[in-house]
């Protein structure tokens, strides 16, 4: 596609305000080294902007609104559980300007990942939520201002083809709306591993409630709880 140098320069101007509000995940982070964009991680076709509430019962939850389209175009990483540290870094390095809870599940594919919708179950493996006690204000989240969130992956996740799927949930709208951001990367895990099936799950949509603690939270009240509890979506695996 090409650009008239007005168009060119508009863009230039708009960008940043756009990244340093809203966010994209492109870069697969993978033991410690960020990945080229988009090289392990699904586009959609949101661009920066989030989604409402609505949005989780909606299909498109899963891996974003018109990631379905560019399943086939990403790498699949080789990692191992139990040994390889994985995670997502935003666009253009930048940081989480919004805080919120970031929480990171994976759903394992019944084959190639690349042809997998992510309408099976789904468990978390990360979650980062708030200082404790909180002070309910933005700068008790431990997600502010990061712009990479890494784990080792456990060893207790069985061998296959795996959607990573990461999730920020803005908390900054007034009241309890929220904003959501989310991507997927395509993993294939090397694992040893023939423990209980990882759990416990949810799907999506479905897995989240309006009516969840975590998303009737109010930014905006005078009187913050001393703790932000509990997460979006079940207990992390293992546990």
């Amino acid at each position: 596609m090409h650009f008239s140098t007005l168009a060119a320069g508009a863009l230039a101007v708009v960008l940043p305000q756009l990244a340093s509000a809203h966010f994209l995940f492109p870069h697969l982070m993978l033991n410690g080294v960020r990945t080229g964009a988009y090289e392990y991680v699904r586009e959609h076709d949101f661009g920066f902007m989030p989604h409402n509430n609505d949005f989780i019962y909606s299909q498109d939850f899963r891996c974003n609104e018109g990631s379905w389209r560019h399943r086939r175009d990403p790498k699949t990483a080789q990692v191992t559980a139990g040994r390889d540290v994985v995670g997502f870094n935003l666009h253009l390095d930048f940081g989480i300007y919004h805080p919120g809870p970031v929480t990171i599940y994976l759903s394992k594919a019944p084959g190639d990942v690349r042809d997998y919708d992510g309408s099976g179950d789904w468990f978390k493996v990360y979650q980062l939520g708030t200082k404790t006690p909180w002070d309910g204000t933005d700068n008790g989240w431990l997600t502010k201002d990061m712009k990479n969130f890494q784990f080792r992956l456990p060893a207790e996740i069985p061998a296959g083809q795996y959607l990573m799927r990461i999730e920020q949930m803005s908390i900054h709208p007034p009241y309890r709306q929220k904003e959501w951001y989310i991507q997927c990367a395509h993993l294939n895990i090397a694992s040893n591993y023939n423990g209980r099936t990882p759990g416990p799950t949810i799907r999506f949509p479905g897995g989240y409630q309006i009516s969840d603690p975590a998303i009737q939270l109010d930014s905006w009240q005078k009187n913050p709880p001393l703790t932000y509890a509990p997460m979006p979506g079940p207990r992390q695996w293992p546990n």
